[in-house]
């Protein structure tokens, strides 16, 4: 499995820095919660780690190579992003849609292996999309289409999973069966970043909490209330009770 180190990290658009100084480690078997207020950088961290956006300065490494020296086609073996844009073709059957994920396993004549075909079956067994299958991706609500592009992040099988707001526009059930999800994901020995808004499931569920803040990783470490507590006053301008979080049962779908 692959390790994900980051150093003195820092990327932007344009002439614009949003990021700077980002340095942390995430390990297989880890999955962490990226957190921070709007426009904190966390989805400019995201797309910088897929090789979306080029690092200025500083270095990603996953495992021992450095991100730029990975070619695109292994790069995208290695890398599952689920991007917060839930961009579709949206005339694609879903079916379609999430086979998209096998393209980097795919020769010459674009056919998919017994491996991907078992890969795209778990993928859609896991989130639950079997009905969607048929139908236009376009026809489908914003939590079902959702669902079909994560399950087209599963199918990929990568080694380290990006998921930017996977719970975004899901309702209570299918927002706590995707972060079931991921931390199974986790537990097969991946590494799994999600930046998610909801503090109470990033607690729950975070092996790491990673705190983004003005473009800076104002916190990377496991989850500690009493640190939460504070994050939460100085980062997100929110009291939280003294045993609240801590203290909180998420029911299982």
């Amino acid at each position: 499995m692959t390790d994900l180190r980051i150093t003195d990290l820092a990327s932007g658009y344009g002439r614009t820095k949003i990021i700077s100084d980002i340095s942390a480690q995430a390990r297989p078997g880890e999955l962490i919660a990226l957190i921070g207020p709007n426009g904190s950088g966390k989805s400019t961290l995201m797309k910088t780690l897929a090789g979306l956006l080029p690092a200025r300065t500083g270095e990603i490494r996953l495992g021992e190579q450095s991100l730029p020296d990975i070619e695109l086609r292994a790069r995208a073996k290695i890398i599952a992003y689920l991007s917060q844009s839930r961009e579709a073709q949206p005339t694609m059957l879903a079916r379609d849609v999430i086979e998209i994920g096998r393209a980097p396993y795919r020769g010459r004549l674009g056919k998919i292996s017994e491996a991907g075909e078992a890969a795209i079956a778990q993928a859609i067994a896991t989130t639950q999309t079997k009905e969607f299958l048929t139908r236009p991706i376009g026809e489908l609500s914003g939590g079902e289409q959702a669902r079909i592009l994560l399950a087209r992040a599963l199918a990929v099988d990568a080694p380290i999973l990006l998921a930017d707001e996977p719970i975004a526009a899901l309702d209570p059930f299918y927002q706590i069966s995707t972060m079931n999800i991921l931390r199974r994901e986790a537990a097969r020995g991946k590494v799994v970043i999600a930046a998610l808004h909801d503090l109470a499931l990033a607690f729950y569920y975070a092996d790491q909490i990673w705190v983004m803040d003005n473009g800076r990783l104002v916190m990377a470490e496991k989850p500690k209330y009493s640190n939460f507590q504070t994050i939460a006053r100085e980062v997100f301008r929110v009291e939280l009770p003294e045993n609240g979080l801590a203290n909180t049962k998420i029911l299982q779908p």
